[in-house]
């Protein structure tokens, strides 16, 4: 199995796309590794959260950890998201340098939105909106929040919401690329498909710097 790219916090290369990959396979099996093994490393995070708070007690001794769970939580999706459409790039990029006519490559580019669109960033949606963050929720109970006029729902609320609007972010990127590259291709016109590729690049370039600011 290919080895996926470090998901820590870190300083990355922000003038290249960083997938090194020399089939579809390849991409396909690293883009699911990913996405899961960051999954692990949250999931591991959170669940050593949730053993040392307890009550809430101990969640107002330890609020500025959730907190930070929240913010490593967010940063970790705007990274991924970074990466999916790196992988996405790259799979076309292999697709579009393929010896074969235009439609094998039209029916190629459809594993942009097979595996990296449906597969990979809907895994992403369970694991932040509708997992990690939303299960960090239930470290303490609702009803002492509510009844300790906690700000605690609030910072939950936002980091997931924001969550959500970084994965729907990053499907619509990744399905109006591969949508606007297989238009291109079915017309023929490889002028037209070269600055769709340009411009999708150009814009995670983008994404890499605004993050690492």
């Amino acid at each position: 199995m290919p080895t996926a790219q470090n998901v820590e916090v870190k300083k990355v290369n922000v003038n290249v796309i960083e997938v090194s990959a020399s089939s579809l396979d390849e991409i396909e099996a690293m883009a699911s590794k990913d996405v899961e093994d960051t999954k692990e490393k949250l999931e591991s995070e959170r669940n050593a959260l949730g053993e040392e708070i307890t009550d809430f007690d101990a969640y107002t001794k330890n609020v500025d950890k959730v907190k930070a769970f929240y913010d490593q939580a967010l940063k970790q999706t705007e990274l991924l998201s970074i990466r999916l459409r790196e992988y996405a790039y790259k799979y076309a990029e292999l697709v579009m340098n393929e010896d074969a006519s235009y439609k094998v490559k039209y029916k190629d580019l459809s594993g942009i939105y097979e595996y990296i669109y449906d597969d990979a960033a809907k895994t992403m949606y369970d694991i932040y909106y509708d997992g990690v963050i939303k299960a960090a929720y239930d470290v303490v109970d609702y009803e002492q929040w509510y009844d300790a006029r906690s700000d605690a729902y609030d910072d939950w609320y936002d980091a997931r919401s924001d969550a959500y609007d970084i994965w729907y972010d990053t499907r619509s990127d990744i399905y109006d690329f591969q949508y606007d590259l297989k238009s291109e291709v079915y017309d023929h016109d490889d002028k037209r498909a070269q600055k769709k590729m340009d411009k999708f690049k150009k814009s995670i370039l983008r994404m890499k710097e605004d993050v690492n600011d």
